[in-house]
């Protein structure tokens, strides 16, 4: 089941929603507006190893 991150075009609030196929759509809990946008956003895989700390944390690219 995915989440997706949304930004409300009427007060700019930032917030995340599980959308389920079928579902109703997706609205602002802030103010309730329906007109929102689909934000990119980053994800993180493990490659279920790791020997250092490198590249960990927020940010790092490294």
């Amino acid at each position: 089941m995915p989440i997706f991150e949304y930004k409300c075009c009427r007060c700019e609030e930032n917030f995340e929603e599980l959308v389920l196929s079928g579902s109703e759509p997706v609205t602002c809990p802030a103010c309730g507006s329906s007109e929102v946008e689909k934000q990119f956003s980053a994800f993180s895989s493990s490659s279920g190893s790791s020997s250092s700390s490198k590249g960990s944390g927020c940010g790092s690219f490294g």
